[in-house]
């Protein structure tokens, strides 16, 4: 006589694989359901690790790409709130008083350790002044602006400094300050701002916040310390910094200039020019922690 499910229940206990068995054979709706989740949460983990995978390589081996980006949507006039939209907040705020365009604040962004962003913002955090710098050789962001009489492109550290110099001559400066070991030391080339630049104004060059790209050196590092010195004693200018026209640059100048590569590029919002820096164009290395920064000495090797 053949027992019935029942009186098997009566007679032995089904444990819960068996009767896990029993329901899905009754039931192959749940078992459909069951076999679709388990696709989905293999597939689902599939798709973070990839993606996890990706946000891995990006960060270690693809990383300029996304940094390219995000400075590609950044310029003086926007907003403080629209620079810490893609790089996050400032590492070092300072504030500068006194200025032509009133009571300002330097913020100072380090996104990575390949390089720097600087913004000094108004009393409304307009950001009226901007620049990036960077330490690292395989990073090189590109600048394109218009001088005033064509467009021009800087690419950090692939750029040679000569190769930028205003095309502009009567309008066209060189900056350079060289303090010593422990001071900030730069060379900028400077298009001030006028009607055929929209108001605004522009700057490049190398600064020791960040190592110096050597692109062909015949001269040895002292030689940028002799010229700004002989500079400044035919400027007599009382102090280590110098400000002359493009066309006062004389054949030294410009062929140490055309040794390194730029490290530097800065802009001003319309109407804007850089003197609103107090010391130099960009972040200020005196200002950053030496075991964040590589100062004191960066600056031309050879």
């Amino acid at each position: 006589m053949v027992e019935t499910d029942g009186e098997q229940a009566q007679g032995k206990k089904l444990t819960l694989g068996e009767r896990f068995k029993k329901l899905t054979e009754r039931n192959l709706s749940l078992v459909a359901f069951i076999y679709v989740s388990s696709a989905v949460t293999a597939v689902s983990t599939f798709i973070s690790a990839y993606i996890a995978g990706g946000h891995w390589y990006q960060q270690h081996f693809n990383w300029q790409a996304g940094e390219y980006s995000k400075l590609a949507k950044l310029h003086a006039g926007y907003t403080l709130e629209k620079f810490t939209e893609q790089l996050g907040r400032p590492s070092i705020q300072v504030a500068i008083r006194g200025t032509s365009e009133g009571d300002l604040t330097q913020n100072t962004f380090q996104p990575r350790s390949e390089y720097w962003v600087d913004a000094l913002t108004d009393q409304h955090n307009r950001v009226i002044a901007y620049s990036v710098a960077s330490c690292n050789s395989d990073f090189n962001p590109s600048f394109d602006f218009w001088d005033g009489q064509q467009a021009r492109v800087v690419k950090l550290n692939k750029t040679r400094f000569s190769s930028m110099l205003p095309s502009v001559v009567n309008a066209g400066m060189v900056k350079a300050n060289f303090s010593g070991s422990l001071g900030p030391q730069y060379y900028f080339a400077i298009r001030p701002a006028d009607s055929t630049t929209m108001g605004r104004s522009y700057a490049w060059g190398v600064t020791n916040l960040c190592p110096w790209k050597a692109v062909k050196p015949t001269h040895p590092s002292a030689t940028w310390i002799d010229w700004v010195s002989r500079q400044i004693q035919r400027l007599n200018t009382g102090g280590n910094a110098i400000m002359l026209h493009v066309s006062e640059l004389d054949k030294l100048g410009r062929d140490i200039m055309s040794e390194y590569a730029v490290n530097t590029y800065a802009e001003t919002a319309p109407r804007v020019d850089f003197n609103v820096y107090p010391e130099q164009i960009g972040a200020n290395p005196l200002l950053i922690p030496p075991g964040v920064s590589l100062v004191p000495w960066n600056g031309p090797t050879g």
